[in-house]
């Protein structure tokens, strides 16, 4: 079995992500962005909003 990794010969591969911001007021924001993975759309959301839940996909 091959395993594929998303970073190939010094490149990275970015992938679009959809992220849903719901804060703690209760406010909902989205937003897209290329990511190197899901893992870190989530860390870019918590470094821009004080949240209550995260959600990012691949979009």
């Amino acid at each position: 079995m091959k395993t594929r990794y998303a970073v190939k010969a010094q490149t990275t591969r970015l992938i679009k992500c959809k992220v849903k911001v719901t804060t703690r007021t209760g406010e909902t924001h989205f937003y897209y962005g290329l990511f190197r993975s899901t893992s870190d759309a989530v860390l870019d959301a918590v470094s821009r909003f004080e949240t209550t839940s995260i959600q990012a996909t691949a979009a």
